[in-house]
């Protein structure tokens, strides 16, 4: 081709290009009779094109193909631009110059700059890996700047302007900052090196000064040294070839951001097709005054897992009213795209939270229907709370005493003084002995002292309750039941009169261990399951009915006055027990009674016990409920597969076994029995119902499809109480201008799979932890709590005891004492172990 033929085709360079590569029409050049090819060429001047002429490139924004080795730096994931090293400078110069900018500026890349030497020594040469267009980036920030040489003048032309503006910007405070931290990268760079630095070789004491230095500087425990992940880090840096890149805050913020999107990605694609999630939700305040809602997922797996995830822990703001509340849990549930697939929503028993589920049941699709679950760890505490309360014996403070005041000494004073017996006053003498003793670091000691056949770790101290903190006062009556030796000891040893507990009141303790020990186990074996626990509702109301009817019966036989007002307690305790127990009867679909039968252990034969032989026309009601909740996906089944014949095992016949049986049905025809039938009325088995399910999700399909979904609803929210201790970690003083986003991701990031902290990173943060917490939580968690000895009601103590009739109240002969009938639910009554007729309302 000509030049002249070039020039009348444009200012596009023809060069090859794969076969692969799209063009699109606007940018081919437009052919006319003047300059497209004759005809008449001959082959060998059309072999004389490059083959390149069918498809062209633009100079003017596409850049040559750099060398893979050009190191990228800059802004950007990549990187923006190529930097310039002196060791690559031909193959530096070949690519530039093909470059737009290259091709028609030039820049003297190697020259040493003359007197401005200094300046240049704090920037590298870089080139913008599309133009080629040339900058410089200070090496202290990596900030880009001008390039001397490319900047324009009046005229329009690129002139050197020298090196004032960079000079100048090696002044300036962000890039002084930037020049410390990055003196601070290189030391930790040393301090990482495998080999010896440069500067001086290693040393252990010099290594471990250094890390003493960085402990007791930014205030960690000195636990962090033994901590698994510190080993990880270290080991992760010394394989690397060379020291690696400590990267700035803002970058570990980015990844932080990245791995909760991808964490919470992978954990929800584990949820089946077709499959519902449930979800719980509570709100917190932070100590900053920052409130959040934390909002749980639950569903199980494929394989029969049950999952539980942390889908979000939102800033709220303004009012916690329902309406506020249910748009932070649409938009959270949206921004997952499983809005509709909610099926369960599990929260206390406020009344913003009924508002709540019912401003988002009104969102959705009519077809779609939520249910609200009252949390059964609140509903217990509820009970328990009521029967604190009648004995004027719930603690009043919101969290632990410090100080032992001159008010607390004269109420110690006058409650020993007192001739009352009203286990109020012995309550009132244990908590003010752990203030007394846990106020002064000479008490404490002392104390202490006189456990020398313990360790360290054994060593107790009294704990104080709270009003905030479940089960706190059956934790401090237990833990002053195991110390009360040394509790005798110290007031004798320091003649502490004013603390002083006499038998009988340590009977009143024995007595309330006792009624109120069920509550805690209950509670604290909700809180912390894994698996799943609404099958479970029923049964554990019946459990505490029993142990109140038969404590009532107990006590009705006593005439000692502070015995009368635990059984009064109990009443209120029983009646409010009552209330939220009569309400499961009101859920959508009878849900609790579904749940129970579908736990394999109960099946339909939980409700032909004697409790319920009385309740036909219920027990049909619940058959019913199973049975409609189970229709939709037998028409899901049915649509997608067609019908089934539903076998006895959990293993697919071969075509071979169903082409016999069919011929076989058609000699010897039987009666069959539908999936529904076969599994209500089968033997109930001791199995779990996860492991059961997930054996016979084929024999049972439909009926698996629906456990699937129900028995992920959480019976309590308490996990979610859980939580927020890890919350408070995060939300330390030290951290006090963290904002609302970061602590969302941070507590997305330690609990998307998981709601506890593992143990060996939960004894990082015992530190930020107070005393009286620590010991409270041993408290919980010591398997020894089931060894204190909690003496049972007896018949007959007040005929041994030699009580004085002022302590006694008159409440007729033994033969007139009758048991009041126990109320369960609308409609119904349970009997008593004693009864023997069932009384209705």
């Amino acid at each position: 081709m000509s030049q002249s033929q070039q020039t009348e085709i444009g200012s596009f360079q023809w060069s090859e290009c794969d076969s692969e590569q799209q063009v699109e029409l606007d940018q081919l050049p437009s052919f006319t009779s003047s300059n497209c090819p004759s005809p008449s060429i001959s082959r060998q001047a059309l072999n004389s094109f490059n083959s390149s002429f069918i498809q062209p490139s633009i100079a003017s924004s596409v850049a040559p193909d750099p060398p893979e080795y050009f190191q990228r730096v800059g802004p950007g994931r990549k990187g923006q631009f190529f930097l310039y090293d002196k060791m690559d400078h031909s193959d530096w110069v070949n690519w530039w110059l093909q470059t737009d900018y290259g091709s028609n500026n030039k820049i003297p890349w190697e020259s040493q700059h003359g007197s401005a030497s200094e300046t240049w020594t704090q920037f590298e040469q870089v080139a913008h890996v599309g133009t080629g267009v040339p900058k410089v980036m200070c090496k202290r920030c990596d900030q880009i700047l001008e390039h001397p040489y490319s900047v324009k003048d009046i005229n329009g032309k690129f002139s050197r302007h020298g090196t004032t503006t960079i000079t100048r910007y090696l002044q300036t405070r962000g890039c002084q900052k930037a020049l410390g931290i990055r003196q601070q990268k290189g030391q930790l760079k040393g301090f990482l090196r495998t080999g010896h630095p440069a500067d001086q070789p290693f040393s252990q004491d010099t290594w471990e000064n250094q890390l003493l230095k960085f402990i007791t500087i930014n205030r960690l425990p000195f636990q962090l040294v033994e901590n698994p992940t510190f080993h990880e880090l270290i080991s992760q840096a010394q394989s690397a070839p060379s020291p690696p890149t400590i990267p700035s805050a803002d970058t570990i913020r980015r990844r932080l951001s990245t791995c909760v999107k991808r964490r919470q990605k992978d954990t929800l694609s584990m949820l089946p097709e077709h499959a519902k999630i449930s979800v719980a939700l509570d709100c917190w305040t932070s100590p900053f005054g920052q409130a959040f809602m934390a909002i749980t997922g639950y569903f199980i797996d494929a394989d029969w897992v049950y999952r539980e995830v942390l889908l979000g822990f939102k800033p709220l703001h303004g009012t916690h009213l329902g309406t506020n509340l249910s748009a932070t849990l649409i938009e959270t549930l949206t921004e997952y795209g499983i809005e509709h697939r909610v099926f369960g929503v599990t929260t206390d028993n406020a009344s913003n939270n009924k508002t709540l589920v019912d401003t988002f049941q009104q969102s959705l699709p009519a077809h779609i229907d939520v249910i609200r679950i009252p949390c059964l760890a609140h509903v217990i505490q509820l009970s328990l709370n009521q029967l604190l309360h009648r004995l004027k014996a719930r603690p009043e403070n919101e969290s632990t005493e410090s100080q032992w005041t001159k008010r607390q000494m004269d109420l110690a004073r006058a409650n020993s003084d007192s001739k009352k017996r009203d286990i109020s006053y012995t309550l009132s003498r244990i908590r003010s002995f752990a203030v007394f003793i846990r106020a002064s670091p000479q008490r404490r000691d002392s104390f202490l002292g006189l456990q020398p056949g313990r360790g360290g770790k054994d060593k107790l101290l009294p704990i104080q309750d709270v009003r905030t903190r479940w089960n706190s006062t059956f934790l401090m009556l237990s833990r002053a039941k195991r110390i009360r030796t040394f509790i005798a000891q110290f007031c004798d040893q320091f003649n502490c009169k004013d603390f002083v507990l006499d038998d009988d009141q340590w009977r009143q303790i024995d007595y309330l261990l006792y009624l109120t020990k069920p509550f805690f186990d209950y509670t604290l074996a909700l809180s912390k399951t894994r698996d799943v626990t609404s099958h479970r509702v029923l049964q554990i109301y019946n459990l505490l009915f029993e142990h109140l009817e038969q404590s009532k019966k107990q006590l009705q036989r006593k005439r000692v006055l502070w015995k009368q007002q635990m059984l009064s307690s109990l009443e209120a305790s029983y009646s409010k027990l009552r209330d939220y127990y009569g309400e499961t009867d009101n859920m959508r679909g009878y849900i609790c009674a579904v749940c129970t039968m579908l736990s394999p252990d109960s099946r339909f034969q939980f409700f032909l016990s004697d409790d319920w032989s009385d309740s036909k026309e219920l027990r049909d009601e619940y058959r019913v409920a199973f049975q409609d909740a189970l229709t939709p996906i037998q028409e899901r089944l049915t649509a997608a597969k067609g019908p089934q014949e539903y076998s006895s095992g959990s293993t697919a016949r071969s075509v071979l076994d169903n082409l016999v049986r069919s011929q076989k049905s058609k000699v010897m025809p039987g009666p069959v029995i539908d999936e529904v039938t076969q599994y209500l009325d089968g033997n109930t088995t001791d199995s779990i119902p996860l492991d059961f399910w997930r054996e016979n999700q084929f024999c049972f399909p439909a009926i698996a499809a629906l456990a699937r979904d129900i028995l992920a609803i959480p019976a309590t929210g308490a996990r979610v109480e859980r939580l927020f201790n890890t919350a408070r970690d995060i939300c330390h003083y030290r951290r006090g201008s963290l904002n609302p986003h970061t602590i969302e991701e941070l507590m997305l990031y330690l609990c998307t799979s998981r709601f506890d902290l593992e143990i060996q990173d939960a004894k990082e943060l015992e530190h930020l932890f107070g005393s009286d917490e620590i010991q409270t939580l041993i408290e919980e968690k010591d398997k020894k709590l089931d060894d204190v000895e909690v003496d049972q009601i007896s018949d007959t103590e007040e005929q041994d005891d030699g009580i004085s009739s002022r302590d006694m109240i008159d409440i007729g002969s033994d033969d007139d004492t009758t048991v009041p009938s126990c109320v369960r639910t609308s409609g119904r009554k349970r009997k008593h172990v004693d009864d023997e007729e069932y009384e209705y309302h």
